[in-house]
């Protein structure tokens, strides 16, 4: 791997995940800036309590997609050149630092759970799958979305790591042990909620 090639398609991976789908979605419906509600973030459960179902459903599509589509991608290139294996990772995290800290956006992002399921459905899609079998009973059980979606992602981590380990020129582990806790630590807003009994459920408004 080169570091050209590095210094090429990281940046760009950084700026797709930059695409903060749900502030222009917000901004297009009802040109509101839903940083500014909710729990300020721009994901789909925000853009479910503030623009509606329809408009989440949209966010929640494109943010998984913006994840799946470049790793998909890179992983061509990894096909034609074993080389690239590291790419692969790097090019995860840097989607998802940019999905979370957007530079189009002042920052201010998303928690990267639908971006990093999109990554973890293209890189080991029993990972995905274990992420969203986590999640539903957990929403289900208790309707809380911030609860699945940590332990969704912690799931979906942990068999991305045993896949990685086990399978020679694999570095799948680096982008779950990296992203992995940054999904919780986006989440540390949430986790103090839970532990107080405030954290609101999913179907609450503002």
């Amino acid at each position: 791997m080169n570091q050209e090639m590095i210094l090429i398609i990281v940046p760009i991976t950084y700026l797709i995940g930059s695409i903060p789908v749900g502030l222009i979605i917000g901004k297009l419906k009802s040109g509101i800036d839903i940083r500014k509600h909710g729990s300020q973030s721009t994901g789909a459960t925000n853009a479910l309590r503030i623009l509606g179902t329809k408009s989440a459903i949209l966010v929640l599509i494109l943010d998984f997609l913006k994840g799946a589509i470049p790793i998909f991608y890179i992983m061509r290139i990894d096909e034609i050149n074993s080389n690239y294996a590291p790419l692969i990772a790097i090019s995860g995290i840097a989607i998802i630092i940019g999905h979370n800290w957007p530079i189009f956006a002042g920052f201010k992002g998303g928690k990267g759970v639908a971006s990093a399921v999109g990554i973890a459905s293209v890189l080991n899609p029993l990972s995905a799958l274990a992420a969203i079998l986590t999640f539903l009973p957990i929403l289900i059980t208790t309707r809380y979305v911030s609860l699945g979606s940590i332990l969704g992602a912690i799931v979906a981590m942990i068999i991305l790591v045993i896949q990685s380990i086990s399978i020679i020129n694999d570095y799948n582990y680096i982008y779950a042990l990296v992203v992995g806790p940054l999904l919780v630590i986006k989440h540390h807003e949430n986790i103090h909620r839970l532990l107080n009994g405030n954290e609101r459920k999913f179907g609450e408004k503002e």
